[in-house]
């Protein structure tokens, strides 16, 4: 096998994609976490990450020094690398079974999944790593006998591979939550075939900030509305800004891309954005 899964940078990300390939009941998911799935080129193949979104505001964890990289050979594989639908729950009980035996030899938590190359690899930061490779070892000759798997271990107290590798990069995020917006409102019946006006809501610490930022959307060709300070917090200061258009990928992503980068110049930040008729 190759050693696709020390790579640190992906450059190259597709689209965000509703389609989950774990069952969020499982019990190696715990309620106080943030799943959230992406697809991406790796070469010239797909791939999938399933990553949790919460550990990046406690990583690194220096409890948790060390990275365990191991998963199955998916024994049936479609020419894209992606396991078939029809192996899908083994590879979740595989999952669950590696996060009890885990469990059971160190402190440890679950910071994503990578499927790609017909392989599906589960990422754990662990405290100790003394009988890890046993323990696995146990596991699949005891219950998945049949598969090939793979296990890595390595020192990451930094938690380098999840924070360049698995967390997504700003741009992908980007393109994550604009489609879940899309995605909602084809959810609600929006067809999006009509033009409409495309609000973006943005948020600064003071009106001097926000002034610049209206500045800047005036000269792009917004229609900028200022609002007053919140009735919650009189130290946030919003700015509605406005332009007409259709909502597609390509033209909400170029926008957002474009106001946030301007936006975090001055300390700010976008809300979210909405274009209900």
């Amino acid at each position: 096998m190759g050693n696709f899964y020390l790579l640190y940078c992906v450059k190259y990300y597709l689209f965000f994609s509703t389609l989950v390939f774990l069952a969020f009941t499982s019990s190696a998911f715990a309620q106080n976490e943030n799943w959230d799935t992406y697809l991406a080129t790796f070469g010239d193949k797909q791939g999938s990450v399933l990553v949790d979104m919460e550990l990046i505001n406690k990583a690194p964890d220096k409890k948790l020094p060390f990275l365990v990289i191991t998963g199955p050979h998916a024994q049936l594989c479609n020419k894209k690398g992606m396991p078939a639908a029809d192996e899908l729950n083994t590879l979740e009980e595989i999952l669950n079974a590696t996060d009890n035996f885990i469990t059971g030899v160190t402190a440890k938590t679950l910071a994503g999944t990578f499927m790609f190359n017909c392989n599906r690899l589960n990422y754990y930061y662990v405290r100790d790593t003394t009988d890890v490779r046993n323990a696995i070892g146990r596991m699949y000759k005891r219950s998945f006998n049949g598969y090939k798997y793979t296990i890595n271990i390595k020192y990451d107290p930094d938690w380098i591979t999840y924070r360049t590798f698995l967390y997504p990069s700003e741009e992908t995020r980007n393109w994550m939550d604009n489609s879940k917006v899309i995605a909602s409102l084809r959810a609600s019946g929006d067809s999006l075939t009509q033009k409409r006006d495309i609000k973006y809501l943005f948020r600064f610490a003071d009106d001097t900030a926000r002034g610049a930022f209206q500045s800047f959307a005036h000269s792009k060709g917004y229609k900028a509305d200022i609002a007053r300070k919140t009735a919650t917090d009189q130290k946030v200061f919003d700015i509605l800004v406005i332009k007409p258009g259709f909502v597609k990928m390509e033209i909400i992503d170029s926008a957002t891309t474009e106001l946030k980068r301007e936006a975090k110049l001055h300390n700010g930040f976008m809300v979210g954005w909405d274009a209900k008729l």
